[in-house]
């Protein structure tokens, strides 16, 4: 596990290629319990597609079409990313969204249907916990059940650090919106 503080926060994350390939990204922060009444999984899901739009300036496009989100390139049909979802649940405590990885050019094509990019908010005693995770993901750019050494670094240099900037920023964004009293 790593931190940095963004925002005055500090947002602990972590990215782990496991065993058998799949890779497993968490990051979160911790917030004020007050937020537990604003935060919803909903609420996380739609701010983090306008956020991907805003955040790469339109090079990555969220369609949203039915029951399937895609990141799409440069507003073409070409879909790095598909999603099944988001599917809701939860209660008061903990909150959450799914969406199951569902193909994409990033996908290798043997692991289309595996994997979840997940958000979560968890109603503490001590604050409430934003939590983005991707598990389960095999990424292309590993290449298969045993990448080798060199197909790691390249993925843990690019495509993970993407992603994890890119949340981080997400997370940052979430927190300042609500410290200016606003709506994510």
């Amino acid at each position: 596990m790593s931190a940095c503080r963004v925002a005055g926060k500090e947002i602990a994350y972590e990215d782990v290629i496991l065993n058998d390939s799949s890779v497993l990204s968490r990051q979160w922060v911790m917030l004020p319990r007050s937020y537990s009444d604003v935060l919803t999984a909903e609420l996380l899901v739609e701010s983090y597609l306008a956020f991907i739009k805003r955040c790469t300036l339109s090079i990555v496009h969220p369609v949203t079409k039915g029951g399937t989100v895609s990141f799409n390139l440069l507003g073409s049909s070409l879909a790095l990313l598909t999603f099944r979802g988001p599917e809701y649940s939860g209660e008061c405590l903990l909150r959450s969204a799914s969406l199951r990885i569902d193909g994409g050019f990033l996908v290798q094509r043997s692991e289309c249907g595996r994997g979840m990019l997940s958000f979560a908010v968890s109603t503490l005693e001590e604050g409430v916990v934003v939590t983005i995770q991707v598990s389960d993901y095999c990424p292309l750019l590993l290449g298969g059940r045993r990448p080798s050494r060199v197909l790691s670094w390249v993925y843990r240099h690019t495509q993970a650090m993407v992603h994890r900037l890119i949340t981080i920023r997400f997370l940052a964004h979430i927190c300042r919106t609500l410290e200016s009293g606003r709506q994510p």
